[in-house]
């Protein structure tokens, strides 16, 4: 098969696990979905190692990307056959199955970024075709999932940042994709942080010529630093800012069903406190509790599996739970290395804004990201495959600019 029908494929697979997994949150044939999903996953998952098969790794990267890379897997693979181990029952197989083992898997993505001419294939099918979809998916949105439309959309807030490389038509496709995502559930918080932070991030490129790099390099440090200072105030007592927020009701929207929704509620702290908690109990601290890990939550109840959860809604409690502070150290390192060669080594604005973009996902981290095999992390670990490839940081932005002219035969 060839690359463009194996890029083609994953797209779809992604496309169709993605709508049903959402549609299913809401009751609608969940039993019935369960199989697709199974088998449009794993052919998404196959065909992404079958493009690692096909990649040389190592070339066009810098030395201290590909090792934090190889690590990072490497790490991922080690808590899933750790999780292998110390699963006991159907339920820890089905979750291990379903959804750990694949989430870790996936920054396979990465190598389909770090291909320009893969790259261009998986963005000419984005524009062309995946946001033209979303239309189709507004009746669903209404009658099942109200976060239906604005979770397959996702990928809209990268393309945010490449708006001024694009042609008008596409220009006002994804702005107004951007604009539908963002209206059609306003309190799907992080939506609306990812979409904002990107317009904030595009309209750089009109002031590029009187703002400095300076203020990127500063800015990429205060995002990094800022999540680890703030735990550690929380951790310590000193400081707790979701509780803060939380007394402002000035962030209240309405919801579709004429209901007040307070965007800064503390939806967060109690989750921390739990997860904490739970790795405490074994001192699972460094390598976590393996993929199948748990924990014991007073606010969530199920039938099966009564208060014993396999995840929470913070990718970094995932990830710390899963893969103890080895994994979220090392998952840190990629989006920091990457960030800072996107910001630091490159020749254009582009990778400038996309390494800012980055890095405000280690920011949202700590507050979403839910860890799931999807769109939402297939997109971020392409585009950081993408920036991290020197032949791209190498263009200028006339080059990039060329580059993005999406056309059929690319």
């Amino acid at each position: 098969m060839g690359y463009k029908k194996i890029l083609i494929f994953i797209l779809i697979c992604f496309i169709i696990s993605d709508t049903l997994f959402y549609i299913a949150l809401s009751g609608f044939g969940d039993a019935y979905f369960t199989p697709i999903l199974l088998f449009t996953k794993y052919i998404s998952l196959f065909l992404l190692i079958n493009v690692a098969r096909r990649t040389k790794w190592a070339l066009g990267l810098p030395n201290s990307i590909y090792l934090s890379f190889k690590l990072f897997l490497g790490w991922n693979i080690v808590t899933i056959i750790h999780g292998a181990f110390k699963s006991s029952g159907y339920w820890d197989w089905k979750f291990l199955l379903l959804s750990s083992s694949l989430f870790m898997l996936i920054p396979l993505a990465f190598l389909v970024g770090k291909n320009l001419g893969y790259i261009r294939v998986v963005f000419y099918y984005t524009l062309r075709y995946l946001f033209l979809y979303g239309f189709l998916l507004l009746p669903l949105t209404f009658a099942t999932n109200e976060e239906l439309y604005s979770r397959i959309m996702i990928p809209v807030t990268f393309f945010i940042i490449f708006v001024p490389y694009l042609t008008k038509k596409q220009q006002i496709l994804v702005l107004g994709v951007a604009a539908l995502s963002f209206l059609m559930i306003l309190d799907f918080r992080t939506n609306i942080l990812k979409i904002s932070l990107a317009i904030l991030l595009f309209g750089t490129f009109y002031l590029r010529r009187i703002i400095s790099v300076f203020w990127f390099k500063f800015l990429q440090i205060v995002i990094f630093a800022l999540p680890i200072i703030l735990l550690t105030l929380a951790i310590t007592s000193q400081y707790n800012l979701f509780e803060d927020l939380a007394k402002n009701e000035g962030y209240s929207v309405k919801t579709k069903t004429f209901e007040e929704s307070n965007l800064a509620a503390d939806t967060r702290t109690f989750l921390y406190v739990e997860v904490f908690n739970a790795v405490k109990e074994n001192s699972d601290w460094l390598i976590g509790k393996g993929a199948t890990g748990k924990y014991r939550s007073d606010y969530f109840t199920e039938g099966i599996t009564g208060n014993m959860r396999a995840g929470s809604e913070v990718g970094f409690l995932n990830t710390l739970l899963y893969s103890g502070v080895v994994g979220v150290i090392l998952y840190g390192i990629m989006l920091f290395l990457s960030s800072y060669y996107a910001i630091y080594k490159s020749n254009n604005w582009l990778s400038k804004m996309l390494g800012i973009l980055i890095a405000t996902r280690w920011l949202l981290f700590f507050l979403e990201e839910f860890t799931q095999f999807d769109l939402n992390f297939f997109f971020l670990w392409i585009i950081i495959g993408l920036v991290c490839t020197s032949k791209f940081r190498s263009m200028n932005d006339r080059e990039i600019k060329s580059f993005l002219t999406f056309k059929r035969n690319n």
